[in-house]
């Protein structure tokens, strides 16, 4: 009876739910506006069930990704589509980019999985 019971606990967690690649995707054109203003929008590529209600985040960071503060968070949009805009304390130095990531969700079946954009340079 153990044995049927560690390998039915083993089966659920494989169907607990099937996992879904989610893809960032950044509108092209200049982020910055003014000195220290910055606004980025686009939309996530992924299965229709994991495109609306995504927890986004926007970060501030180095050319290789490396977060140094999470300046803006917003949601996604029934399609998919997103906004996040900040004000940085300074103006951006050359060393400075942004990044936007999708963070993870489950959504009846689906296990959405986090997404992370390609880092955007700021000038």
């Amino acid at each position: 009876a153990l044995v049927a019971l560690c390998v039915g606990a083993f089966g659920s967690q494989a169907l607990a739910g099937k996992k879904k690649k989610t893809n960032v995707v950044v509108n092209s054109g200049p982020v910055l506006t003014g000195q220290q203003k910055v606004k980025v929008s686009g939309s996530l590529n992924t299965t229709t069930a994991c495109l609306a209600a995504r927890s986004m985040r926007l970060f501030l960071t180095d050319v290789n990704g490396a977060i140094q503060a999470t300046i803006d968070s917003g949601t996604s949009l029934t399609g998919g589509t997103w906004k996040l805009s900040a004000k940085l304390a300074n103006p951006p130095t050359p060393d400075q980019y942004l990044q936007v990531k999708a963070k993870k969700l489950t959504v009846g079946k689906f296990v959405c999985k986090a997404g992370l954009s390609k880092v955007i340079a700021i000038n």
